[in-house]
């Protein structure tokens, strides 16, 4: 019999949504079309969903999860707008080492609505 080797979480640090709102600020400042995933992000905080929902980034991507520190791939809902075709990926991690168990491209304009029902359907 095989034996698996012990499972150490990999956690990533928190940050603020405030920080994160800056952090796609800066980057649209500096020339990268965001401005979708900035409204998402303003919605988050103006809807009191930064209370009970928390994220870190990955260059452009955005990572939101219900846990504090967060899993790498742990419940976790990666985000990513593609400004070139105008498109949303969305894609859901149930557990670390599983392979993505939803992932979905959506318009530009369904970013928001589409982000509310994951948040539904998950129950978060």
């Amino acid at each position: 019999m095989k034996t698996l080797p012990k499972y150490r979480p990999q956690t990533a640090k928190i940050v603020p949504w405030e920080e994160i709102e800056k952090h796609y600020i800066y980057l649209i400042s500096h020339g990268l079309k965001l401005e979708s995933i900035l409204a998402l992000v303003q919605f988050i905080r103006t809807n009191q969903l930064d209370k009970r929902l928390f994220a870190y980034t990955s260059m452009a991507k955005l990572i939101i999860t219900i846990y504090n520190p967060a899993e790498w791939n742990r419940e976790s809902l990666h985000i990513q707008f593609n400004p070139h075709s105008k498109k949303w990926h969305f894609e859901y991690f149930p557990r670390p080492y599983d392979h993505t168990e939803a992932e979905r491209y959506y318009p530009e304009e369904e970013g928001i609505n589409k982000f509310c029902k994951y948040i539904e359907l998950l129950k978060w």
